[in-house]
């Protein structure tokens, strides 16, 4: 499947709302990865993107999540795991300024910061929840947080959580979402486990990486 890719501005990738936003954080022109993944996620399709961490590439699946989140809905809609705070907060920092004009809610839950502090804010009913394994878990057993209404799930920086050994609690969160949600994952790199982790829970995904894009046959998701 061949993605076309965008080379004069947001135009065809961003609806006004996140163009406005776009233009204030002077991004002018989409990078390789976000021409090649923004208009596949627009569509809803499973996607894996090798990408290393970074505030564009948070973009490349920050504006499909944002865009197609209803801010009207008192529910979590987009869930976003990462490996660590430091990632939360840069993750946070992203969505909130590319959804500046959305009225979307965004709430970070990561270990290191009070639980109660975190109960306060999932109170005021965010859409995104951007958090680490560890922490997510902890709310979904207190019932602090319900994953019922996710339409759109991301792994970020998924091998360096298996590296820190959360593959248990990545797959503890994924059963625990909507089977019909949109899966979404990113890595530095694709080893093995990933491979397996991708063929268990996403559904035929498109893959973006140093090679031409495809697709893979489909596979079973959770």
């Amino acid at each position: 499947m061949a993605i076309e890719t965008h080379t004069n501005g947001f135009g065809g990738l961003a609806d006004p709302r996140i163009q406005r936003a776009l233009q204030e954080l002077g991004w002018a022109t989409p990078t390789p990865i976000q021409s090649r993944v923004i208009p596949s996620l627009a569509i809803g399709r499973d996607l894996v993107a090798q990408a290393d961490p970074a505030p564009r590439t948070t973009a490349a699946f920050g504006i499909p999540m944002l865009q197609r989140l209803d801010p009207r809905s008192k529910a979590v809609q987009g869930l976003v795991l990462a490996p660590n705070r430091d990632a939360v907060r840069q993750i946070t920092g992203d969505l909130g300024r590319l959804g500046a004009h959305t009225r979307l809610r965004i709430v970070a839950i990561s270990t290191g910061e009070p639980l109660a502090r975190q109960i306060t804010r999932l109170r005021e009913k965010p859409h995104i929840v951007v958090g680490t394994p560890s922490r997510v878990l902890e709310h979904l057993g207190k019932a602090t947080l319900t994953l019922r209404s996710v339409h759109m799930l991301v792994l970020d920086d998924a091998d360096r959580m298996l590296k820190m050994g959360l593959r248990t609690d990545v797959e503890q969160i994924l059963v625990r979402t909507p089977s019909t949600r949109q899966t979404v994952l990113f890595s530095s790199t694709l080893p093995e486990p990933i491979r397996a982790m991708v063929s268990r829970y996403l559904r035929n995904p498109i893959w973006v990486t140093n090679a031409p894009v495809q697709s893979l046959s489909p596979g079973h998701r959770a």
